[in-house]
């Protein structure tokens, strides 16, 4: 995958998977509501009402776990942010099957209360 950085074209080292998970985001010791909306074994792309500023580290909650990353850029009510430490690409995968199997549980609850046509 190819993305632009001041002006040069680099690939991203590992595959970015869309999630959209509640979350909260601490920034010295200020935490406040989130959602992920992409996970990457690098980073994370966070939906906030008020992102940090560019450079900030922040801890992020995510699969029972506390994440501290930097965030990278900010763009209205985004932040991309880059792990301090990478994840491992099986932690990446749990939680993403993790989450289609809560939205898969979620859609199977609402078609069994859905009236039979």
């Amino acid at each position: 995958m190819m993305i632009e950085i001041d002006g040069a074209h680099h690939l991203r080292a590992t595959p970015r998977y869309k999630l959209f998970q509640p979350t909260e985001i601490t920034v010295e010791k200020r935490v406040a509501r989130a959602h992920i909306l992409n996970l990457s074994a690098g980073g994370v792309l966070v939906s906030v009402s008020e992102p940090p500023a560019q450079d900030t580290v922040l801890e992020v909650q995510c699969g029972g776990k506390t994440l501290r990353a930097r965030v990278i850029w900010t763009k209205d009510d985004r932040l991309g942010a880059a792990f301090l430490w990478p994840l491992t690409d099986t932690y990446v995968s749990a939680l993403v099957a993790a989450q289609d199997a809560a939205l898969a549980l979620k859609t199977a609850r609402r078609l069994l209360r859905s009236p039979a046509e």
